[in-house]
């Protein structure tokens, strides 16, 4: 028998310390389920006899003497990762990742910064059921965050598609050697270079803070700004996707078309490295890419990330894995 202790964030005010913190009745429905996944957990362990202490309070309110106060076996801690919550060898980090009813424990991280980045997808074949039904998910055009109804887009050319995440995300700042806009720029200039056509999305959670990179994109002849639109209408029709690390990488997975990264995240292996100094030789990777070889490697990635790696919070059985 074990003493566990989780640490719950409080859903009714922000993950992270703005300033002057004011409770919200309203909250998106993505947010529930750290609520689910704690209760989960707990329900988890003390089926296994284990003793349960939750902690709930604001994120941003836990630290590290929090877990050493407890003095518990395991430890699990939100939203953080080891190297900045410096937590103890009892601490486990579980953090939500693009499927929000999906969660990854790690001992180090999450994203690019878990343990798990860089092992073999040695989960056993399951002939591509785990791939398909996230395909069926796409198809019905469902992301992580809401996606408006708008059906058409069209380019007129083949084009590259990049997606943007918010400058200052956490993903961003410890699992990326490069920020946000030098991506921008560097695509705008080698669009400029080579003709080709380039169609960047803002974040639909924070349109504002997409305008310095909106305001490179402006005013070029092969590039596209868009902001209403579902992703699921334009990863089809794009040549590849570029990303940083984005959850977006995963989900363009399952509209078969290849996914460049120039950061670290779950899907590492998956999907081609870019190099934001050499973009015509990342083109060419994606021109040359063998595309039965590429979705194969997208079906072995699903199947180990879904089954092997994540916990489902609205079955419980999956946390019989825990390590």
């Amino acid at each position: 028998m074990s003493k566990v202790l989780i640490l719950k964030p409080r859903l009714d005010l922000p993950f992270k310390k703005f300033g002057l913190e004011i409770k919200s009745k309203h909250q998106p429905d993505i947010r529930k389920h750290w609520h689910t996944f704690a209760d989960t957990l707990k329900q988890h362990h003390q089926q296994k006899g284990d003793t349960v202490v939750t902690v709930e309070a604001p994120r941003w309110s836990f630290h590290n003497t929090l877990v050493d106060e407890y003095d518990a076996d395991i430890s699990y801690i939100p939203h953080v990762e080891r190297h900045n919550f410096q937590g103890n060898d009892s601490c486990r980090y579980y953090m939500q990742t693009v499927v929000p009813w999906l969660f990854t424990i790690d001992k180090l991280g999450w994203g690019g910064g878990a343990s798990f980045v860089g092992q073999d997808y040695d989960a056993q074949d399951d002939n591509g059921e785990t791939f398909k039904t996230f395909q069926e998910r796409a198809m019905r055009g469902e992301s992580k965050f809401e996606q408006p109804n708008v059906d058409s887009f069209t380019c007129g050319e083949d084009f590259i598609f990049c997606p943007l995440q918010i400058p200052h995300d956490e993903t961003i700042k410890w699992h990326s050697k490069i920020e946000m806009i030098d991506l921008v720029e560097a695509l705008c200039d080698w669009s400029d270079k080579t003709g080709h056509a380039v169609v960047f999305k803002g974040h639909p959670v924070n349109l504002q803070s997409m305008e310095p990179m909106r305001k490179v994109a402006s005013g070029r002849d092969k590039v596209m700004w868009i902001d209403k639109a579902n992703i699921h209408n334009i990863i089809p029709k794009a040549k590849a996707v570029y990303i940083i690390n984005s959850g977006t990488g995963m989900e363009s997975m399952c509209h078969e078309v290849p996914v460049v990264r120039f950061g670290d995240a779950e899907y590492n292996d998956a999907v081609i490295t870019g190099n934001i100094r050499d973009l015509n030789t990342t083109l060419k990777k994606v021109e040359n890419i063998d595309k039965k070889i590429m979705v194969e490697k997208y079906k072995k990635f699903y199947n180990w990330f879904v089954n092997r790696i994540c916990y489902n919070v609205n079955d419980i059985s999956t946390f019989m894995k825990l390590r």
